[in-house]
């Protein structure tokens, strides 16, 4: 038994239809087909978009490095060295402090107990230097048994007027 060969069937996709007709279509088919498939005006447009969009994020970046660097000079960084205890309930924090030269500056020193609780904290006011880094050993009295210290924060002290 031979089988007959069947004729194609129709496509049931229009928009099959429609691109299969546009070799001959008018010229509004035409630019409805480059509009919908991206080789129109639309496309343009966005690709200019696109690029303003990464040439202003390009600059904005370049800019950001370039000024936030300088905010580094007037930044005040105190590291750590070493607590110890001088008593049951005083010790001694040693730290350095980063500051900007001429500059004064004043710390804040907390002692801790074995659960990490604060038991003690003093503010210590280093003395004015002409070198940005200052070593400083600071006591610490505390209401408890004292197992470390740090030095919590540092700020400028402004000039009382």
């Amino acid at each position: 038994m031979s089988q007959a060969a069947s004729p194609a069937a129709p496509p049931l996709d229009p928009d099959a239809t429609a691109a299969n007709a546009s070799v001959s279509a008018p010229a509004t088919t035409t630019q409805s087909l480059e509009d919908r498939y991206g080789r129109g005006k639309k496309r343009r447009v966005d690709r200019r978009f696109a690029w303003i969009a990464g040439v202003t994020l390009v600059i904005a970046g370049v800019a950001f490095l370039a000024f936030s660097g300088w905010q580094n000079a007037n930044q005040i960084k105190a590291q750590d060295i070493v607590f110890k205890k001088t008593g049951e309930f005083s010790g001694t924090m040693k730290f350095e402090v980063t500051a900007p030269a001429n500059t004064p500056v004043a710390c804040v020193v907390e002692a801790l107990n074995t659960s990490k609780a604060s038991v003690g904290w003093s503010v210590v006011e280093l003395p004015v230097s002409d070198k940005r880094i200052t070593t400083v050993n600071a006591p610490v009295h505390t209401v408890g048994p004292a197992t470390a210290a740090y030095a919590k924060e540092c700020w400028i002290v402004e000039p009382s007027k």
